[in-house]
């Protein structure tokens, strides 16, 4: 009895040194995964205490639900601000006349991790004899904490973008860094603008939500020296736009009066009696989240960030939604002129016409039409067609419920279009075809026409269109 007893304690204590080992173990384990999450777990500037109340959301944000991933969350949903704002970082010594301070972003795939920055000045004056910004700041050393969070060094390390965008390149072009400049109060408040072209819609788009994200994290955010958000709600009426690239105005100069009332202007055209003035220079349209998986199929079927968007652009263009109570589901068949043209277009649209049951079938050249009557042809639309361009970036605008064909030509796979479409909850089909011209290599995709057999193509839509024979006040039986 006294064996077995004392077997059955040296069990225990046997087991208990296990368990006390293991504890031991997933202990370093979780000590070393917390320091390596605390390394690039964004925070505040060190240097300011963290405000006592936190502004909430803009007012008319549309909430998604929680049960997005927390990858998609931070890239298409409200963290996505929440993390800008927890990540900033005030850049001038503290006996600088002006501030600047950047909020930062890290969501890009890829080594070395790319950080994405929008910043914002105070009191900066402008100096007409050089076209830039006068800043009174002297920068400061960044700390090593700040420099293993990926931190840029100002001017020369702030992200650069194509076409020659981002703030690193506004900077260079428009901004000067002057310890020595003498400052007064900010009167107003100045965006400052370079857009990588003017006619691409997809493109303009992806600029246009960055600074509106740049400005919604603006106003969440608390300036520890004022007690107050860095820009109110309502501080349209003095905020001007002021563009620094050479770029024509193009169809969609209007959308950046989004925020800034006053007269959008170019640097060229400011003089010495400019006031001084407050600078945000925004997110850049290459860094927008839109971009990340556009090659592959994302699991994100809600998004805060383009959902708020949407109706803000609408209200813009006093675009109304309409009632959506016809009989017959409304198809847009987007027409291209240039590249990617589909061959014996005309009689292809004369059998969907003939074909198809229950529809009504619009030709639409978006290029000669401007953005306001685009918009509203999309808001009626129920089934938007096409091949693959920027004019699909129009599904942004169908009512939910709608849906979207995308023709791809052969071997293409973006999937940008069907991402968006699906955060949106907006049906999407696609189909690949044919490459018809003399082009080669791998942009043979962006020029040659595409051809398809006239029958598919009529199956294609046929299959659109059923998907929405009970959409609304539609009834219709699909077979």
């Amino acid at each position: 009895m006294l064996v077995s007893a004392h077997r059955r304690y040296r069990a225990s204590v046997i087991v208990l040194a296990v368990f006390v080992a293991l504890l031991l173990l997933l202990s370093r384990g979780y000590t070393r995964l917390g320091a390596a999450f605390t390394a690039v777990q964004p925070t505040s500037d060190p240097r300011i205490s963290p405000p006592l109340t936190v502004p909430d959301l803009p007012d008319d944000y549309y909430l998604a639900g929680s049960l997005e991933t927390p990858w998609c969350q931070d890239r298409f949903g409200t963290r996505y601000l929440e993390n800008a704002r927890n990540f900033s970082v005030s850049f001038c010594s503290d006996e600088s006349a002006s501030r600047l301070t950047c909020f930062l972003s890290s969501t890009a795939p890829g080594e070395p991790t790319r950080v994405d920055a929008m910043c914002y000045g105070h009191r900066a004056v402008f100096d007409e004899s050089l076209y830039r910004f006068r800043l009174g700041c002297d920068p400061r050393p960044l700390t090593p904490d700040e420099m293993a969070r990926g931190v840029p060094i100002i001017p020369d390390s702030l992200p650069r973008y194509w076409y020659e965008t981002g703030p690193g390149v506004i900077m260079d072009e428009a901004v000067l860094l002057d310890k020595a400049a003498s400052v007064g109060r900010s009167q107003i408040t100045t965006i400052l603008l370079k857009r990588e072209g003017m006619s691409n819609l997809w493109h303009s788009l992806m600029e246009i939500m960055s600074l509106s994200w740049s400005l919604d994290v603006l106003q969440m955010t608390v300036d520890a020296h004022t007690g107050e958000p860095f820009i109110p709600p309502k501080a349209g009426p003095t905020t001007q736009v002021i563009v620094v690239d050479k770029h024509e105005d193009g169809p969609f100069i209007d959308l950046w009066k989004l925020f800034a009332k006053m007269p959008i202007r170019r640097i060229h055209e400011l003089n010495a009696s400019e006031p001084v003035s407050d600078i945000i220079i925004p997110f850049a349209g290459g860094s927008n989240t839109l971009w990340q998986g556009d090659w592959e199929d994302l699991l994100c079927r809600d998004s805060s960030l383009v959902k708020t968007f949407v109706p803000r652009a609408l209200a813009l263009y006093n675009v109304a939604t309409p009632v959506g109570d016809d009989d017959e589901v409304i198809v847009t068949y987007i027409r291209r002129t240039n590249t990617r043209k589909l061959l014996d277009e005309d009689a292809h649209m004369q059998a969907l016409r003939k074909e198809i049951p229950h529809m009504k079938l619009n030709v639409v050249d978006f290029a000669t039409v401007p953005f306001a009557e685009q918009l509203k042809t999309v808001r009626r639309t129920d089934l938007l067609v096409g091949v693959h361009g920027a004019g699909l970036t129009h599904l942004m605008f169908l009512q939910p419920g709608s849906a979207v064909l995308e023709i791809l030509p052969d071997g293409f796979q973006h999937k940008g279009f069907r991402n968006l479409a699906q955060m949106l909850g907006i049906g999407y089909f696609r189909a690949h075809t044919k490459m018809h011209g003399d082009a080669s290599g791998n942009d043979q995709w962006q020029f040659d026409a595409v051809e398809i057999d006239q029958q598919r193509l009529v199956d294609l839509v046929s299959y659109g269109v059923k998907s929405l024979y009970n959409n609304g006040k539609k009834s219709y039986d699909i077979l």
